[in-house]
């Protein structure tokens, strides 16, 4: 699978606080960043030359009904949420941010609350005047699916061929379309020791099931 590094900003005390709010709680395990910097974020490519593009949480559904339902409750879900005014106003407030405050166009918050920020056919800041871009973000807003496992476009056809034909199939099948393995460095492009917070390392295998969506045997899987 072909994967591009992207340089990030300074992380702002904004993006940083609303973070560490986010994994406040025992059930989740969402972006931890640094008021310093952030590392680079590795992810499959968006779409160009790779053919690899973001299809938004709502195509892996058609075949994983019932991990995206448990995901939808999730914060990391709804990460875009805690960065809209009024929302996390405790949180805020006690770090001497402006609770009234729309942090929902700051770019280094949005790293971390999106899906595929920064990187082609990923998570863009929209035009409140162009429709398409507008539904576009909102598909791609919070850590969804593709945060994870990479852009969808090419390995989503094969879960459609799996649909139809119940074929077994061996997950190098899926990284070869596109699929991101899942391991460490997928936690810690966000969950990192710059954390001034949470120091020493992020614990992958520990937190690697929490707060993400329901893991169930996958039937057709070799």
């Amino acid at each position: 699978m072909t994967h591009k590094t992207i340089g990030f900003a300074t992380v702002s005390l904004a993006c940083f606080t609303l973070i560490v709010w986010l994994s406040s709680s025992s059930d989740i395990a969402v972006a931890e960043t640094s008021s310093i910097s952030m590392a680079p974020l590795v992810m499959g490519d968006g779409d160009g030359g790779s053919g690899y593009a973001y299809v938004g949480a709502k195509k892996c559904k058609m075949c994983h009904t019932k991990q995206h339902k448990s995901w939808k409750t999730t914060k990391m879900a709804n990460a875009m949420d805690t960065l809209k005014p009024g929302a996390a106003a405790e949180i805020k407030t006690k770090h001497g941010l402006d609770p009234k405050k729309d942090y929902t166009t700051d770019v280094t918050c949005l790293q971390c609350h999106t899906t595929g920020f920064g990187a082609e056919g990923g998570y863009a800041i929209p035009d409140p005047n162009d429709k398409k871009a507008v539904r576009k973000a909102k598909k791609l807003a919070g850590v969804s699916c593709e945060s994870c496992h990479g852009p969808g476009s090419e390995y989503i056809k094969i879960h459609k061929d799996l649909l139809m034909t119940k074929r077994k199939y061996k997950v190098e099948e899926l990284y070869a379309a596109g699929m991101t393995k899942i391991d460490a460095t997928t936690c810690t492009t966000c969950h990192n020791e710059q954390n001034p917070t949470n120091p020493g390392d992020f614990d992958f295998d520990k937190k690697k099931d929490e707060g993400t969506h329901k893991h169930l045997p996958l039937k057709q899987r070799e």
